[in-house]
Parts: structure tokens; sequence; C-alpha cells
């Protein structure tokens, strides 16, 4: 079973609360149903490791084209769930089960209701203030339309698309939940502060130098892969998830955990 590694990146803002300054915050994306095998244990173990004040679950917690159900994985983040605050916005996968459900009837629908019973907080175009010592955050929760994830005719992003489905950035320091990391720029000129994304599973192939190979658009040497990138002022973590599908295969390229330490600068 391949180890599962764990990034810890460092995160200045200005506009982060003192309150909040040296808060932990751990990301998790693409589990895809854990088909890929991982020990959800030593995962559960090195999210409690990191002691954070909250959890981020960018995406694709199912696999659409799986047939099992999510149970192994909505039971992990109801443990999370009774220590910690968790935030969930849907990946692709979710978005298009939730749409055809000709094609995959209720599943969508249990598997939220499921989130729910365990604690979650479900962010699709929503947000939620998390408070300490009178001190908040915002955290919002992006779900794009599907036709921003098709391998090709896929249509640019109005300037205006982000504010329509989750409102205006406030002066708050925001964490937007956005599982594709394609639309960085976009999102970072609607004005959040911290992104955390999955989606393109790293690359799936990563080389030395070079990074990783292939996104989910069957495109050579994206440049969102994997790691840490900047716009501005804002500043987005791009998971290189916990799972896999389709190309059931991972090289030079373990299952990861995100941490990110906020610093007030």
């Amino acid at each position: 079973m391949e180890k599962i590694v764990n990034s810890v990146y460092d995160v200045y803002s200005g506009k982060l609360p003192r309150s909040f300054d040296g808060a932990r915050l751990v990301m998790l994306s693409d589990l895809h149903d854990n088909v890929y095998g991982i020990s959800l244990e030593r995962l559960y173990e090195m999210i409690v490791e990191q002691e954070p004040e909250l959890v981020i679950v960018a995406g694709d917690l199912l696999t659409r084209k799986h047939s099992d159900g999510s149970d192994e994985v909505v039971a992990l983040l109801k443990r999370l769930a009774d220590k910690y605050p968790v935030f969930f916005a849907n990946g692709n996968h979710e978005t298009k089960v939730k749409i055809y459900t000709e094609k995959y009837g209720d599943r969508y629908d249990r598997l939220i209701a499921a989130l729910k019973r365990a604690g979650v907080h479900i962010l699709n175009n929503d947000h939620m203030d998390y408070k300490k010592n009178g001190e908040i955050i915002r955290i919002y929760g992006l779900e794009i339309d599907k036709e921003f994830f098709l391998i090709r005719n896929r249509p640019p992003m109005q300037d205006d698309y982000i504010s329509g489905l989750i409102g205006e950035k406030g002066d708050e320091f925001g964490i937007l939940i956005a599982h594709n990391p394609m639309y960085f720029k976009q999102y970072a000129a609607w004005g959040a502060d911290l992104v955390f994304s999955g989606h393109v599973h790293g690359g799936i192939i990563r080389l030395p130098i070079v990074g990783g190979v292939l996104n989910p658009d069957y495109r050579l040497f994206p440049h969102y892969d994997a790691g840490e990138f900047r716009e501005t002022d804002s500043v987005m973590l791009l998971g290189r998830g916990l799972g896999t599908h389709t190309i059931n295969i991972r090289i030079n390229n373990p299952p990861e955990l995100v941490t990110a330490v906020l610093h007030v600068k």
C-alpha cells in the first residue's frame, strides 16, 4: 500500500485576523470512493497529528463510474466532523452524478444526506463564517458548471461568473474551495485569499524537475499540477489528491494530504 505524504505550506496574509495566526487547516481531495485503496485509518491519524483548526474537502469524494457507494469515505469524514469543523464542496464527479439522475439514480442525494448526518458542512455555491474569539474567516464553496470540465470546447469563464454564483467577495479573509484549479486567475480576480483545489491528481505521473505529466483534459505537462501558486495577493494550494479514477495509476506521485499554516503578515 502506497505511503500518504503530508505537504505543509505557510500562508501569510495581512487580512488574517490575529485569532487565526498559526491556525492549521488540512485539505483532502479526490478520494474517489477510495478505489485506490489507501489506508483511511492512517489518513485519519495523519490529520489528527496536524491538530487542525478545521478540515477542507475539495471535491470528488466519489467516482461517478464506480458502482459502489461511499460508505467508508463518509465514515472517515464523520470521525473527523466529531472532532473538527469539516467543510465540503462538490467536484466534477459529484456534479455529474447530481445532474444525470437517469444514469446514477439518487446516488448524489444519498451522499449529501449521509454527509449532513455526519456533521459535514456542505458549501455548494454557499458560504459560512467560522468564528474564533469574536473574529471571523469566511469559507466559500464553489460549484462550477460541468461545461468548465470539458476536454474540448471548454468555454471561457466570464468576469462576473463567480460573483453570480456566490456573491461579491467581502473584506474578510476568504477561503475558497474550488475543485478545478484551471480557473485560479478568475478566483484571484474575484478576491479569494486562499484557494483549495484538487482535480488534477498531481499530473498522474510525476517526473523530476518537470512535475506532472497529464491533466484530466489529457493535456501534457499542465501548469497547474500540484503545489502552491500565486496571483497578486491570492494563494492556491493544489493537492495531488488521495485517489484515482479511469487511469488507476500514480507514478512517483503518492497520495497527498495538504496542510496550510496561516500567519498574520
